[in-house]
């Protein structure tokens, strides 16, 4: 089983957070690295654990937190990094070239590399939101999401290889899905999967050591909103 190392842990209790980006804890402001709303995870006196580096705002970052008795990764700055594992591991094939931080048509993308012998572009991105079993993303509207998709579909229709691969650091997702109430997001993947994106999710098991690369998870394509709404209107 892959796994992806981390540095050493301490524990802490989340009092409430201060801005997209910072938290309070009983051991002082910690740096969040996760613009997500997560309000399921993040309740006051949720026990957390945090990387102990200070600077000059924060004593540290934090990384895990306790849910539902397990451990759930909320650094979704690591997406990029389990990613990268796969790569260096071959599952997607053999690679060369790889290249991180790509820039195109002003954004930047997670990776573009030569996979199989042809040219590849490759973007991650980090879930922890977890309902009943379902992985969904994502936790709050990400019109950057979308664009990411829409470049990848680009170069999915001129020949390339494009994968949006999603880390889900929960290890109670039994399946992923893309949230339709993110009209813009939904249909981007949409149109990605028609111009051969490979749309692709992850299973990842934090501990307080390592984060651990599970198997893929089934994806489940929900209802697009309207369809829901028309659904609804239909029975009111």
């Amino acid at each position: 089983m892959l796994a992806l190392p981390l540095p050493p842990l301490k524990p802490c209790r989340f009092l409430k957070r201060k801005n997209r980006f910072l938290v309070e804890s009983d051991v002082g402001p910690l740096h969040l690295p996760n613009s997500g709303r997560m309000g399921e995870l993040l309740l006051p006196g949720t026990p957390c654990f945090y990387h102990p580096r200070p600077t000059p705002k924060t004593v540290g970052r934090m990384i895990l937190v306790e849910s539902q008795g397990v451990l759930v990764g909320v650094d979704a700055s690591l997406a990029n990094r389990l990613l990268e594992l796969l790569l260096r591991e071959g599952v997607f094939g053999s690679l060369a070239d790889l290249r991180k931080e790509v820039r195109l048509e002003g954004e930047r993308l997670d990776f573009s590399a030569r996979i199989g012998g042809k040219e590849a572009l490759l973007e991650a991105k980090n879930c922890n939101r977890v309902e009943g079993g379902l992985a969904l993303f994502p936790d709050a509207p990400t019109p950057r999401g979308a664009r990411h998709l829409r470049l990848l579909s680009g170069f999915g229709r001129a020949g390339g290889l494009a994968y949006a691969v999603w880390m889900v650091q929960h290890p109670l997702a039994r399946a992923f899905a893309l949230d339709p109430e993110d009209r813009v997001l939904y249909q981007a993947a949409r149109e990605a999967k028609r111009a051969g994106v490979q749309l692709l999710a992850y299973r990842v098991r934090p501990t307080l050591e390592a984060l651990h690369l599970e198997e893929q998870l089934p994806w489940v394509w929900l209802p697009p909103q309207e369809d829901l709404e028309g659904h609804h209107q239909g029975h009111g």
